[in-house]
């Protein structure tokens, strides 16, 4: 009986750890190189978004936890080519989106057109809406 008990815990216990190694799994797959992300973007039609972000940016951190992190969000942004870009590392490229904060969100077309570039922090709720209403406008362009 104790051996029945000891592997049904067991058993128990991987299967857990298991679960949970498969939760946290799902995450956006972040490209760090933007010249990257634009050859995708081109090769597979798809909009850019770009999260411009510091080290010691305490709001960065938390996009990062609250709204990268929700299931929601890791769901709809693969629509999308999600670059990560370091804006202390990447000066130029910050200025060229005229990246005055941060996090500075900025969505570009496939071509790399600027479509909006959003200051500030967004909840998961306030984000999933920008990316329907940045999804609605290139539907509507494209067709």
């Amino acid at each position: 009986m104790k051996k029945f008990l000891f592997f049904a815990v067991l058993f128990c216990l991987i299967g857990c750890g298991q679960a949970q190694d498969s939760a946290r799994a799902e995450h956006i797959a972040w490209i760090r190189d933007m010249s990257v992300a634009k050859d995708l973007a081109q090769k597979n039609d798809k909009p850019i978004l770009i999260d411009f972000y510091t080290e010691w940016c305490g709001w960065c951190k938390k996009l990062d936890k609250d709204t990268y992190g929700d299931a929601r969000v890791i769901a709809a942004v693969k629509e999308f080519v999600c670059a990560k870009i370091d804006a202390e590392k990447n000066q130029a490229l910050a200025r060229q989106y005229k990246v005055q904060g941060f996090p500075t969100t900025v969505f570009l077309d496939s071509e790399g057109n600027l479509i909006e570039a959003i200051p500030g922090y967004m909840t998961a709720e306030q984000f999933l809406e920008v990316l329907n209403k940045i999804s609605e406008s290139l539907r509507g362009s494209s067709g």
